[in-house]
């Protein structure tokens, strides 16, 4: 009889061990899974407000660009967190102009590129895109 509750306590033992064994698998799982959710919201955030800074330069530099058709560009803007860049505007005189501008914030960076048919009497855009990479427009 005595053998019977050692092997009783022996099955106990390992059972509660392999209940912990899980109970601490699916608790590390959970916290993994919360912090990359809080990490991806983090992201997500950052580029939302990365978006909006380029927007914000892209009005300014076609604002610049309406009121001065010799604008440059070669701008910076520090908004809140973030920065925003006008980059060298492409093409001469009242047509076929060139607006690359970026949004940075947060380590997070969008481009938007925007290629103006005509500036004068009124801005006509031809396109208005966001681009991974430039390819009207040259870096610094």
């Amino acid at each position: 009889m005595k053998r019977t509750q050692f092997r009783n306590g022996y099955t106990f033992l390992l059972s509660v061990l392999f209940v912990g064994a899980i109970a601490m698998t699916v608790t590390g799982t959970m916290v993994l899974l919360g912090w990359l959710t809080m990490r991806t919201s983090a992201t997500i955030e950052s580029s939302t407000q990365a978006f909006e800074l380029a927007m914000t330069c892209a009005e300014r530099g076609l604002l610049s660009l309406f009121e001065d058709g010799g604008y440059g560009g070669y701008e910076e803007f520090s908004i809140g967190e973030g920065v925003c860049d006008i980059l060298p505007v492409g093409g001469a005189g009242n047509e076929n102009r060139t607006l690359c501008v970026e949004g940075t914030k947060g380590g997070v960076t969008r481009r938007l590129e925007i290629v103006v048919q005509r500036v004068l009497p009124s801005i006509r855009i031809l396109s208005w895109q966001e681009v991974d990479m430039f390819t009207f427009c040259t870096y610094n």
